[in-house]
């Protein structure tokens, strides 16, 4: 990357006049208009070396032209030294992009062992717009990650474990001859999906109202939870059921888990977990509950302990999280776990990674973070529901943006690829959710977001689209001939290029894909401006024509990298 190459030029140059380097930093120039480069490091110098910054500018810049030819240094006041690459390099540059697999985003050399805890769907629910920011943006974290060389691995963490399951054990009694499942004549009953979506609610509702039935749902999860016969066969046909409806969902938006692992996993190490909380002195007895401190000295705000059992002795989320962790360092052991969860639980994961650390359940160096994000809202800005009020199902969410892709599809679009309506209008809500800083709300906007102009996934999709198109026509780049940039346009699209590479690291550093979103949304736009402004078809020049062929080849290649990590599939036509 050229940016690379100049801080290693820039810091070589200040060896050499016996400045500091550590204060040597090039970045992209904020003013694009002057230059490409720029550097601020005699600011920083000034002070250290008693001297003008405009005299260190200069001094730097002199003593980089005496070795480098591939860039001009230019000072500005009262410090400032701008950089503009010359054309010769840029061409060195697209040549280096059309061999480099890896559009020039370098692999790590730190790789570390990552699990991403995201979906955390709960057994006999179906998914709903609820469910898409962790499902889409942990998607995307971790297809980054594994680009940049860790090793990660992707657990939905299903909600199998607790009262839900009692309360629809206890509804199925009602509806079904379960005696199969306890050592009756009975047949197996073909328990169903709809079943389960039915159930769920309608027990939910009633255990507030109906004291007997709360208790027979309450006696169902004790009795599930110490494996008794009968219940945990019927308990593990309900999650088949259940698991195979989800995983349809969660593959329609093209995302997929390495273990599909719940809360069920880790109960055989609660117990344990607490009775050593117990017998090592952190936990004690408060109103009844098991509790924990958690507070530390740097505080400013109250910290209230971690709870780990009810007064009732039941489990809650937080021993069934920490019992998690302890599951995962003893058959993961990574160096990181992150936690993509919706903001709200901000200070349940701050108590739970605070236990984790202060009872030595991991390593001290172990990196627990909690990846928040905002709601999904409607156009109303409030959060997304259905027109009836309700809360959507995530497949009928998808259902309705592949419609509406697929009427703004060409009949050849649908005639090539037949699912280019689910790609296209999943790949639009993905982007249109991944753009957004996950830490902020966004409204859904079906309209907008499908649109092939704009800042959409549909318009990323078609400028792909665009450049395959003309590659299949003009055929690939003709090694034999020299690459020669040489118009403002070109030069645009491989700094965008550049500077996505850049984001890249950004996203991962800050947990952000939206680093990644923006970067291509500016290449493909570079890109468009480029395509529009030259005639690459009837362009008689063989060296320009075979320029902007390889150029679009670049550009393609790197398109597809990013739409891929941001778990986008593409499309023949549209």
């Amino acid at each position: 990357m050229l940016i690379r190459k100049l801080n290693d030029d820039l810091r070589a140059a200040a060896r050499a006049l016996g400045y500091p380097e550590d204060k040597i930093t090039v970045t992209y120039s904020d003013r694009p208009d002057l230059c490409q480069f720029q550097c601020n490091g005699a600011f920083a110098l000034a002070k250290e070396l008693r001297r003008a910054p405009i005299q260190i500018a200069q001094a730097l810049g002199e003593e980089f032209s005496k070795t480098y030819g591939y860039a001009t240094a230019q000072v500005a006041p009262p410090g400032f030294l701008n950089f503009t690459v010359t054309d010769e390099e840029f061409s060195l540059l697209l040549s280096d992009l059309l061999k480099d697999e890896r559009c020039g985003v370098e692999k790590t050399d730190d790789p570390k062992k990552i699990v991403i805890d995201y979906g955390g769907p709960n057994i006999a629910k179906p998914l709903h717009v609820g469910h898409l920011r962790s499902a889409v943006i942990g998607e995307a974290l971790k297809r980054l990650c594994r680009f940049l060389g860790h090793d990660v691995v992707g657990d939905v963490h299903l909600g199998d474990w607790g009262t839900q399951m009692g309360l629809v054990i206890a509804g199925l009694e009602e509806r079904y001859d379960l005696s199969y499942y306890f050592g009756g004549t009975g047949e197996k009953p073909a328990i169903t999906l709809n079943d389960l979506n039915e159930i769920y609610p309608l027990a939910s509702a009633r255990s507030k109202e109906d004291e007997a039935f709360r208790a027979k749902a309450q006696e169902a999860t004790f009795r599930l939870q110490q494996h008794e016969e009968g219940y945990y066969p019927l308990w593990q046909d309900i999650c088949a059921t259940s698991i195979a409806d989800i995983k349809k969902d969660y593959a329609a938006l093209n995302v997929e888990f390495d273990l599909w692992n719940g809360e069920s996993t880790c109960d055989k190490y609660v117990d344990p977990m607490i009775d050593s909380f117990i017998e090592r002195g952190f936990a004690y007895e408060s109103d009844g509950a098991l509790v924990m401190d958690v507070v530390e000295e740097t505080d400013e705000k109250p910290m209230p302990p971690i709870i780990l059992r009810k007064s009732n002795g039941a489990q809650i989320y937080a021993s069934t999280d920490l019992a998690t962790i302890q599951e995962r360092m003893e058959t993961i052991d990574p160096d990181e776990m992150w936690y993509v969860v919706d903001a709200r639980q901000g200070l349940h994961f701050e108590q739970v990674f605070r236990c984790a650390h202060k009872t030595g359940m991991v390593k001290e160096d172990t990196v627990l973070v909690h990846v928040p994000f905002g709601t999904v809202n409607g156009t109303d800005g409030k959060p997304f529901k259905t027109r009836e009020g309700g809360t959507m199902k995530l497949k009928d969410l998808i259902r309705i943006i592949s419609e509406a892709a697929g009427k703004l599809l060409s009949e050849g679009a649908l005639q090539q690829d037949p699912d280019a309506p689910r790609k296209v209008g999943c790949a639009a809500l993905k982007y249109g959710d991944l753009v957004c800083n996950r830490n902020k709300n966004y409204v859904f906007d079906i309209d907008k977001f499908v649109q092939f102009d704009g800042k959409t996934g549909s318009y990323l999709l078609y400028s792909l689209v665009r450049i395959n198109s003309l590659l299949a026509k003009a055929g690939q780049p003709d090694e034999s001939l020299p690459l020669q940039i040489s118009s403002k346009e070109e030069r645009d699209v491989l700094m965008k290029m550049q500077l996505l590479a850049t984001a890249y690291g950004q996203a991962y550093t800050e947990k952000l894909p939206s680093f990644l979103c923006e970067g291509v949304y500016d290449l493909a736009n570079a890109f468009n401006v480029f395509y529009g402004t030259h005639k690459i078809m009837s362009e008689a020049d063989p060296i320009r024509r075979n320029t902007w062929i390889a150029l679009s080849a670049a550009v393609g290649k790197m398109l597809e990298q990013t739409l891929t990590i941001l778990g986008m599939e593409t499309v023949p036509a549209m």
